[in-house]
């Protein structure tokens, strides 16, 4: 009888087991940088997209298997389904390949930034990018600029990190043509951390506005997993908890 039990357990334990052994995961590749306040690496608090993902995973039991690579790879990984999905944004994609997407998660508004004194540029007009200079992130698209940057009416510059884009710019005089374009929560996050960097002249207009969301692979687990996640994003916003991971980081 003895004998008979310590199988039975055994028979338990290995069924158990081998469902957490098999069981199927999503692989999400974030950023190896810190995008405040929407992604952080290494902080306690992880940022809004983390705190969203987290949620989806308590709630429907999906385990979460997190990548952090830099952009330019993630976008490869998710093309070549080597990741589930990744952080972007349809407007920011420029491309015709297919994707699953996400709804937005939270919405990211763009704003320029110049040298300290420097004027603001005109978008409008296109003399006023001539000669210009774009400090830009590697691994980032700027759709609006991509034209104006082949046709050599504007220059661009790369830097490993948003913060040093605004570092650079600091350092700038008054009539410098270099700008960026930036959203105004990571402007407004690094202002708190370094509040030299509030001496930038920052465009009180946006530029731009671009939902921040998931991409996921264009395979049959991407499909069945965005469903699932943009069900859950629905429940989160009509019962008010996204609007309480949002307040979280303001």
């Amino acid at each position: 009888m003895c004998s008979y039990f310590m199988k039975l357990c055994y028979a338990i334990l290995f069924l158990l087991c081998s469902c957490n052994l098999f069981a199927e995961s999503l692989r999400i590749a974030l950023p190896d940088e810190d995008y405040p306040p929407f992604h952080f690496v290494s902080s306690k608090n992880k940022g809004i997209l983390y705190d969203v993902i987290t949620s989806f995973s308590r709630a429907t039991g999906v385990k979460i298997d997190y990548i952090f690579v830099p952009e330019m790879r993630s976008a490869h990984m998710v093309r070549r389904g080597d990741v589930d999905a990744r952080m972007e944004s349809e407007v920011w994609l420029i491309g015709n390949e297919p994707y699953y997407w996400s709804h937005e998660i939270v919405w990211v508004e763009d704003v320029m930034v110049v040298a300290r004194g420097a004027k603001l540029i005109d978008l409008q007009q296109l003399s006023s990018l001539e000669g210009g200079v774009l400090l830009g992130h590697f691994g980032y698209v700027y759709p609006t600029f991509e034209l104006l940057e082949q046709n050599n009416v504007l220059h661009r510059e790369n830097f490993y990190s948003d913060l040093a884009v605004l570092q650079s710019l600091y350092k700038d005089t008054t009539d410098s043509k270099r700008f960026t374009v930036m959203s105004r929560s990571v402007v407004n996050w690094y202002i708190q951390k370094y509040p030299e960097l509030a001496d930038l002249n920052i465009s009180d207009v946006s530029v731009g506005v671009a939902p921040l969301q998931l991409q996921f692979a264009y395979n049959p687990k991407g499909k069945k997993y965005v469903k699932e996640f943009n069900d859950f994003l629905q429940r989160l916003k009509d019962n008010g908890e996204l609007d309480k991971i949002i307040a979280r980081y303001q």
